[in-house]
């Protein structure tokens, strides 16, 4: 994807406990989830027709969707255009700045909705990103230890908030989160200020290795606290520890350089109730297509 639209939506505006949400034990032989989508994926199908790309990607056969914002929908329209798709919106995405200005705004839209997580979908920069640059080095370089443990902090307030409501929070890694900032990375640091009760991991297989890390090592680290997956393929098989890579466009799933079948063999054991299809511009099919195909392939491993 062309980075900078999606975030920069997100960043300028755009108590039921995890084990209750369970759909089944990650521990068991094979994680056996009902198949998800990011609905960032059909962004532009979103805003054409969300009605009927709803039920194009039911009729795929997805169950749960994740919202990218509403689209002019009031709560019950949006929850009306779900059910009629045969869809469960189990999540719903906004950017950390947007939930730290209308704390209370957001959540209640969201539970009205009926969904059963909030996801802070990116960090809350303390200054203007720089344009020139792509947006995920604009956020790593805006962001320093200082802001990442004060983002947490106010993490630990909205999802105690959002607990308080009957919602779970969880905060979304891009490749910043996985770089070094004085010698700590910032998804550890998050890990560490936040109550497991009140804040969850939505890991981003493919933002994880965007920054150069083999997936099954974050997930080995985290495991406890990743509750909700982003299934993203990327195509570049460059990978150093916390350089991120030079070539981060995406892929239909199974199409790319991670290795799936090890990655969910690593997620055994770790509470994780959902997992989402993304996949960001640029596309070389239409995006629906491209869905399809992602969805045939997971269908392939049995999750």
């Amino acid at each position: 994807m062309l980075a900078v639209s999606r975030r920069g939506f997100l960043l300028q505006g755009g108590a039921v406990t995890a084990a209750a949400m369970i759909a089944g034990p990650a521990s068991a032989a094979k994680l056996k989830f009902p198949p998800g989508i990011q609905l960032w994926t059909v962004k532009d199908d979103m805003a054409r027709d969300p009605e009927g790309t709803l039920k194009a990607l039911g009729k795929m056969g997805y169950k749960r969707v994740e919202a990218a914002g509403w689209y002019g929908r009031t709560p019950q329209q949006y929850k009306a255009m779900i059910k009629a798709a045969g869809l469960d919106c189990v999540s719903a995405h906004y950017g950390l700045k947007d939930l730290i200005d209308d704390t209370e705004g957001k959540l209640a839209f969201a539970r009205d909705v009926g969904v059963k997580y909030v996801v802070a979908s990116s960090p809350a920069p303390p200054k203007a990103l720089d344009p020139a640059k792509p947006w995920p080095v604009a956020v790593a370089e805006a962001m320093n230890l200082e802001t990442w443990r004060s983002n947490a902090a106010a993490m630990e307030k909205i999802g105690a908030r959002a607990r308080e409501l009957g919602l779970r929070f969880g905060y979304h890694n891009h490749s910043a989160e996985l770089l070094d900032y004085e010698g700590v990375m910032p998804l550890a640091e998050i890990v560490r200020i936040t109550n497991p009760k009140n804040v969850a991991l939505e890991l981003d297989i493919g933002w994880v290795a965007a920054a150069g890390y083999d997936p099954v090592t974050i997930i080995k680290r985290f495991a406890p606290r990743i509750e909700l997956l982003h299934i993203k393929d990327q195509l570049s098989p460059e990978r150093v520890p916390g350089k991120m890579i030079a070539d981060d466009r995406t892929t239909v799933i199974g199409q790319g350089t991670i290795d799936w079948k090890a990655t969910f063999r690593a997620l055994r054991g770790s509470p994780v109730h959902s997992y989402f299809v993304e996949q960001e511009d640029p596309f070389t099919e239409p995006a629906l297509d491209a869905a399809r195909k992602s969805l045939a392939y997971m269908r392939s491993l049995s999750i």
